[in-house]
């Protein structure tokens, strides 16, 4: 899905994304909330036309089995109107004051337990066949259907090293 070039690194095989935006990684927490971070950065990048075109289709998708749409389920807020919130406020401990106030109300422990549960989650052949649709190069050189799905992303972006086969 992603350009990105391999590189031996300290005796280990790494990826290097070589895009020229960069996102945090969807584990990244922001007030205990994995995923708000990225969904920040996926926003503002699109607004100002420097969002990779493989993310636009994702981006404050409404459908759960994507990682904007699990969000969005998760904290039960709107796509749009956390969209607006993001783009007029200029920080994002701004953001969290705003999600904190309007979505359903979760304690450090909820939070914590549904970060581990998209963790642990691992997708059935159709997901992984659409993994490997998505993330061809990727997929040629790891099991795509064993990971979670953060390391599969902070794979893909050069943040994590390749495992060893």
């Amino acid at each position: 899905m992603f350009r990105y070039k391999l590189a031996f690194e300290e005796g280990k095989l790494t990826m290097r994304n070589t895009l020229s935006v960069s996102l945090r990684s969807p584990r990244a927490r922001l007030g205990g909330y994995v995923l708000l971070p990225r969904l920040i950065d996926k926003v503002r990048l699109q607004t100002r036309g420097q969002l990779p075109p493989e993310y636009e289709e994702n981006l404050l998708s409404q459908d759960p089995t994507k990682l904007d749409g699990h969000f969005l389920a998760f904290t039960g807020l709107g796509a749009e109107q956390l969209r607006r919130v993001i783009l007029s406020e200029a920080s994002d401990e701004a953001v969290l004051a705003w999600v904190k106030s309007h979505a359903r109300p979760h304690t450090s422990a909820e939070l914590d337990e549904w970060a581990e549960k998209i963790k642990a989650y691992r997708p059935d052949a159709a997901r992984v066949a659409y993994r490997r649709r998505v993330y061809p190069d990727l997929a040629a050189k790891v099991d795509v259907g064993s990971l979670d799905v953060f390391d599969l992303i902070d794979m893909d972006e050069g943040r994590l090293p390749l495992p060893a086969r």
